[in-house]
């Protein structure tokens, strides 16, 4: 196994506003000392710099950002009276989003957690206000916010991100049976529970306030457009709670150690290490799944927008994240299960998701050949029962999504103990993840065109994605990792045979 080496270099000087020690934050090292002048201070101070309140912020911008951001998403076309130019929209805001992921990694271990949320705050208005103009006045030429991958917290309370989505995706990433992560945020899960909570919430009410304003429309058509407007004063929000936000080396555990920091290494070598990344066998397998796993989101939104009635979405907003949550804490309990190696945890939890959906995409097909080009509005109480045939599949498609992505981190984690490799490693599965939605959307924005075409490339990609996970799957190591393959300085690395190191490498 090889050793941690402590890099003098690596050294960080105390802040002026904290105790006079020196810290190891290397990638690879762990911080010594404790600092004497967080716990002598006011009960305030040590509240506001702990790492309890920094969870509770970044609950509330998940609350008001991604959260919101599903809730307008799970109407089908965002909740206008025609998929189109909703989809039109998510395309552009994705293919925008898969350029910003794809350098996630260093803009994120460069800013720093608190001016990437920032930047993300800013934006996260854009999104509701752009629906709102379009479904009041008919102007389309409002942009969404951009840079929202900037802030892609998913929900998973130990597994961790999700339903979402960079700085998220590296706390996804650093999880599985990771003492060392754990150590770093805290010693328990209550700042978790706290965070993961109020991500949940939010998707919960969000689907909450567009049912109660649109139960009454049992017809095809587009959301009542004030509700979009309950939406964006929730996003204006957003920027009070990034600035609460404390900069990570002022960040206190409860015992007064310091957070964990990746070493601070230049624009190049991020870079570097971020081609290196790219050069890596499990990331190309991540490729296809990681392109998949959301790609839903454009063909089945398609599909509930154009056969259910206003109501019917309003209510599957509400359903979507109601039903989500719980599944998603059981099926995360299940990756955490010790008494299974790795790999036959990770072989579990790939057919949990992967037979219900090639099940429910075949189901749906029978049922498009049913609609042909109608468009219905098929409505839980004047049809319960070919409602329900309907949109069971839809809800089991999108709530087994979430397992998709949550293996998919969890299989990821099993590789890395790497903070800043878990930072690049998020933000380039977040890059393959949006690039799969900015297409699925694309192939879904023409209007009359058939919606089966691209139902059937949907499909298509799930067929493909299989070989790869079962290649990534056959990389998963017996047991967690001491060493790091993503850190550039394991040799040895625990549960991968040796003859299988520079495949994994």
């Amino acid at each position: 196994m090889a050793t941690a080496v402590v890099n003098e270099d690596s050294k960080t000087p105390s802040s002026p506003e904290l105790a006079i020690t020196d810290s190891y934050t290397d990638d690879r090292g762990h911080t010594d000392g404790l600092d004497d002048a967080y716990l002598q201070a006011s009960t305030f101070s040590r509240f506001y710099r702990g790492v309890l309140f920094q969870m509770i912020l970044f609950g509330a911008l998940s609350f008001v950002g991604p959260a919101i951001s599903d809730a307008i998403s799970n109407l089908g076309g965002g909740g206008l009276s025609t998929p189109y130019l909703g989809n039109l929209a998510n395309s552009l805001d994705y293919a925008a989003s898969c350029l910003v992921a794809f350098m996630g990694g260093p803009l994120v271990n460069k800013f720093g957690i608190k001016w990437s949320c920032m930047i993300a705050a800013v934006s996260m208005p854009l999104a509701g206000s752009s629906y709102y103009v379009s479904a009041k006045y008919g102007i389309d030429c409002w942009s969404r916010g951009l840079l929202w991958p900037f802030f892609t917290l998913r929900r998973r309370r130990r597994c961790y991100h999700t339903q979402n989505k960079m700085i998220g995706a590296s706390i996804w990433v650093r999880k599985p049976l990771n003492l060392s992560f754990r150590r770093a945020v805290d010693t328990d899960d209550l700042g978790l529970g706290i965070w993961s909570a109020m991500r949940s919430s939010g998707s919960v009410m969000g689907g909450a306030i567009n049912f109660s304003t649109n139960y009454s429309k049992s017809s095809v058509g587009g959301i009542a457009w004030y509700t979009y407007l309950i939406f964006v004063g929730f996003e204006c929000t957003g920027v009070i709670w990034a600035f609460l936000l404390s900069p990570t080396q002022r960040v206190r555990r409860r015992d007064g150690s310091k957070i964990i920091m990746p070493s601070k290494i230049s624009w190049k070598q991020e870079f570097a290490a971020l081609l290196k990344h790219l050069q890596r066998k499990k990331t190309w397998l991540l490729f296809l799944p990681a392109f998949y796993s959301f790609f839903y989101g454009g063909t089945m939104g398609t599909y509930l927008s154009l056969h259910f009635s206003v109501r019917a979405r309003a209510l599957s907003s509400l359903i979507i994240p109601s039903v989500t949550i719980p599944i998603v804490i059981a099926y995360g309990r299940l990756l955490d299960l010790t008494r299974w190696s790795q790999p036959k945890r990770a072989w579990i939890a790939f057919a949990l998701w992967v037979i219900p959906q090639t099940a429910c995409f075949i189901w749906i097909g029978i049922q498009y050949s049913k609609f042909g080009s109608a468009t219905l509005g098929l409505d839980y109480e004047q049809d319960g029962r070919r409602w329900a045939v309907a949109y069971v599949p839809y809800l089991i498609i999108f709530t087994t999504g979430y397992w998709t992505q949550l293996s998919l981190y969890w299989i990821l984690g099993t590789f890395s103990t790497d903070i800043g490799s878990s930072s690049r490693t998020g933000g380039l599965f977040r890059a393959f993840e949006t690039a799969g939605q900015a297409v699925s959307y694309a192939i879904n924005s023409t209007s009359g065109a058939s919606p089966i075409v691209p139902f059937y490339v949907n499909f298509a990609i799930l067929i493909i994605t299989v070989p790869c996970m079962i290649s990534l799957i056959r990389m998963v190591p017996e047991a967690p990792c001491d060493t790091d393959i993503d850190a550039g300085n394991a040799v040895v690395i625990e549960g991968i045979p040796a003859k299988d190191q520079a495949m994994a490498t």
